[in-house]
Order: structure tokens, then C-alpha cells, then sequence
């Protein structure tokens, strides 16, 4: 008995005894469906152990799938961001175009009210004094230029040149104190003397007697008295006129009408054409383009 035992324990003796039944049960198998209920049981035994074995894979591979589509979103995010960032960058630079372009378009349109040629010249500095009121612009003596030449805006009176260069020119501007126009009233045809007070937004006018017809809201343009300033331009609309008892003159300040505080672009005026030179003749603005 002992013997026996042995001789079944023997490795080789058990891997023959499983392959004759591995066969014979394959045999079996294949030949009946006698065998289908127990293939069937240990297929449900062994699903939960493949499951298992399986069961890091998936994991690995949804963390992945879940990584590559968090940054897959933040990627497309930043595409978004930046293609706002670069969208709202166009529209503002969209807006100071078309505010420009509807300036010059103004500007455009008032030269089509005068009586003179002009020529448009782009504001390149503004004086940082405030004592001294002058622009610079990019046009000068080789642009026909000349000092006292009257500067204006879309909307009145800029002022007059007071020194050219090359290719600059410094124009004082009318609210400077050493400014002085002669006006009249749009109204009354009154004459007067509008005066740079040193206040961008305001002009004096000193000595009107009080028996001179004037009030607020008057408008004062340029009467062409000392043949500097061509007659018509707006210059200023009267902001306050007091009179105290027993004075000889009455205060009267006025609003000037160019829009000194945003200049960008002006019109330089000539009196004809015999003062452009060939080049920027063909550049100036007179009135049959109008």
C-alpha cells in the first residue's frame, strides 16, 4: 500500500494522470454537452478573478483618458482666451480707427466750407507748459508754411504759426495769453478783441463798453481786420458777460469753439494757391473739391 502511494505520488505520475484526463475530458466535450453545466460553473468561478487581473489596466487607462481630456480642455480654453484677448485688442483698435477716421472726415467736411485752400497737417506734440499753449505739426517750409498763417479745426479757429522749420511748425495756439483776434458778433456784427487767457477752455475779451450789444450765447468769428485771419472762422461763443455797477467795461469771457483739448489733425490756410509749392499743391484741399 505504502508502494502505491508513492508510485501516485510521483510528480510524473500526476501530470500523466492530469493530461489522460485533460484529454478525456476534452474528448468528452467535443463529442456530448454532457460537460456544459460544469464549463459553465467554472467560467462564472473564474470571471470575477479575470475581472481582477483586468480591473488595473482600465483604471490605468481612464486616469489617462481623464488626464489627456483635462488638458485637451485647458488647452482649448487658452486658445479661447487668447482669441478673446485678441478680438477685443482688434475692437478697440477698431474704434480709435473709426473715431480717427470720423475726426478726419469732420475735418474733411469743414474744409468744403471755406473759401481757401488748406492743407492738412497731423498734430505731432502738444506743449507740457502750462503757461505756454503751442502744437507742434508735421508740415513746414518745404510745405509752403509761413509764420502768422491762420490754423483751424472742424469746429473754429486752432490759432496761427508762429515758427517753421523744415519740416515742422510751432502753432500758437488762441488761448494763449500772448493770443489776440480780432472777431465780430455773428448777431450784431459788433467788432471785437478775443484774448488768450492761458485757460485752455477760455478767451477774455477786455474793454467792451456797455453800450456794446452783447450776450451769452453769441457767436464770434473772425472779422479779417489786420488781414491775418480770413474773415468767417468761428473763433468763440460768449460764455458769461457781467457788468458791475459803475464800471466802464464789462467782463466777457468766452468758449472757444475748436476742440483744443483732443487736437490730433488741423488745416493749415493759404490765402491762394501762389503760396504751395508744386509737390504740396496736389495734397491741399480747395473749395471745387467740396
Amino acid at each position: 500500500m505504502k508502494q502505491l502511494f508513492l508510485e501516485r505520488s510521483n510528480p510524473r505520475n500526476q501530470a500523466f494522470v492530469l493530461c489522460l484526463v485533460s484529454l478525456i475530458l476534452f474528448v468528452i466535450d467535443g463529442k456530448s454537452t454532457a460537460l456544459k453545466p460544469v464549463r459553465q460553473a467554472a467560467g462564472s468561478l473564474v470571471e470575477p478573478i479575470i475581472w481582477l487581473a483586468v480591473l488595473p489596466r482600465r483604471i490605468a487607462e481612464q486616469g489617462l483618458s481623464f488626464f489627456e481630456l483635462r488638458d485637451q480642455q485647458r488647452l482649448e480654453l487658452f486658445e479661447q482666451r487668447r482669441l478673446s484677448e485678441t478680438l477685443q485688442a482688434r475692437q478697440l483698435k477698431f474704434e480709435a480707427l473709426l473715431s480717427e477716421n470720423n475726426r478726419l472726415r469732420a475735418l474733411l467736411g469743414s474744409s468744403a466750407k471755406v473759401s481757401d485752400l488748406v492743407l492738412i497737417a497731423e498734430v505731432v506734440g502738444i506743449s507740457p507748459d502750462p503757461d505756454q499753449h503751442y502744437a507742434m505739426v508735421d508740415k513746414g517750409l518745404n510745405d509752403g508754411v509761413f509764420v502768422g498763417q491762420a490754423v483751424i479745426d472742424a469746429t473754429g479757429l486752432v490759432g496761427q504759426v508762429a515758427e517753421s522749420t523744415t519740416n515742422l511748425s510751432k502753432v500758437l495756439l488762441v488761448t494763449d495769453q500772448s493770443h489776440a483776434v480780432p472777431v465780430l458778433s455773428v448777431r450784431t456784427a459788433s467788432q471785437l478783441i478775443v484774448e488768450g487767457t492761458g485757460n485752455r477752455n477760455l478767451l477774455s475779451m477786455r474793454h467792451v463798453s456797455e453800450s456794446l450789444d452783447l450776450k451769452v450765447g453769441d457767436l464770434l468769428v473772425t472779422s479779417g481786420l489786420g488781414q491775418r485771419f480770413p474773415s468767417g472762422y468761428p473763433v468763440a461763443e460768449v460764455a458769461r458777460y457781467e457788468r458791475a455797477p459803475g464800471a466802464a467795461f464789462a467782463e466777457v469771457l468766452a468758449k472757444p469753439s475748436s476742440q483744443l483739448q483732443t487736437l490730433d489733425h488741423v488745416l493749415l490756410v493759404f490765402d491762394s494757391a501762389e503760396d504751395l509749392t508744386p509737390d504740396v499743391a496736389l495734397e491741399t484741399i480747395g473749395p471745387a473739391d467740396g
